[in-house]
């Protein structure tokens, strides 16, 4: 029995990673093995799960079945064994939490730090990425990310919303005035991020108050693939960002940043969790979102500090 549950979930894992090679990146393991882990259960099964070629990997109908089928069985094993947990103990064993590279250090870190003495029973690893964009194959038990997602079969919930905003060193505004409406960014340096895979340079800031919107096309002094170096570079004085205020308030609070063009805000940004189904009656994943829903309400650059800012 034990076997066959491990295959139940060795298979939802392989649907979620959409291929072998990102299986077997997953779980740090060779591709071979994982085709053989494959043509075992599907000899055992006396089927064919998944229809592959060089170009292809898809379920064939039996391979689909089987896939729904074993997200039931699993889900409702999860819940068996976290109401057990949960009914004698805090939250224990592990859990994976995915984040974008900023927020992630800045923000989430943080938390976990407080998180983990409040459970030191639980062993949790922190997952970022440059854009916080996360392959499933990636393992998480949650993935915290900005921006709607749209991964099919998902599990989203709301955590916070945050603005971006205009912001430079006071450094970089010693020898030259101040922009007086957003049209004026086309004469200062800019620094802008790059999308990591396509290498698209974002230099389309979209700023407005209550009366009016203006989307203003930047030409990029400096840009990045990494949302910190044009965080850094932004305090070291090379010109103006276009930033989460979340990522930047504690730098515009003690002053090593500046906001630009203070009567106007770029676009609101949601922050969301992201979780497969069988994690969301996990213990672990309900206790962590709970308190980092509470944390959010209270940390700098998201919630009630922007209630009375335009939308």
């Amino acid at each position: 029995m034990q076997g066959e549950v491990g295959d139940l979930r060795f298979f939802i894992g392989l649907v979620e990673a959409g291929s072998i090679t990102a299986t077997a990146r997953a779980v740090g393991t060779s591709p071979a093995a994982i085709s053989r882990k494959l043509a075992n259960l599907e000899a055992r099964l006396g089927v064919t799960l998944i229809i592959r070629t060089t170009r292809m990997f898809r379920l064939s109908e039996a391979g689909q079945t089987y896939y729904e089928r074993s997200l039931l069985i699993a889900a409702e094993i999860d819940r068996l064994e976290n109401d057990i947990a949960s009914s004698s103990s805090e939250p224990q064993g592990s859990l994976i939490v995915g984040a974008p590279m900023e927020l992630g250090r800045r923000q989430i870190a943080p938390f976990i730090e407080a998180f983990s003495d409040r459970y030191p029973q639980l062993q949790i690893s922190l997952v970022l990425a440059s854009e916080g964009i996360h392959d499933a194959g990636d393992g998480l038990d949650i993935n915290i990310r900005l921006g709607m997602p749209d991964t099919p079969g998902s599990i989203v919930t709301l955590l916070a919303t945050t603005r971006r905003v205009l912001c430079a060193s006071p450094a970089y505004f010693a020898d030259r005035p101040l922009p007086t409406h957003p049209d004026d960014l086309a004469k200062y340096d800019c620094l802008c991020i790059r999308r990591q895979k396509t290498m698209t340079v974002i230099n389309k800031w979209a700023v407005g108050n209550g009366d009016e919107k203006h989307v203003v096309t930047v030409s990029p002094k400096l840009s990045s693939t990494n949302c910190e170096i044009i965080h850094d570079w932004a305090v070291s004085g090379r010109g103006i960002a276009y930033k989460l205020l979340s990522d930047v308030h504690q730098d515009i609070a003690n002053g090593r940043l500046q906001r630009i063009l203070p009567n106007f805000y770029g676009e609101k940004v949601d922050l969301y969790a992201v979780m497969l189904p069988r994690q969301q009656s996990n213990a672990n994943v309900r206790a962590f979102l709970e308190l980092l829903r509470a944390f959010f309400r209270t940390a700098g650059g998201f919630g009630d500090e922007l209630a009375t800012e335009p939308a």
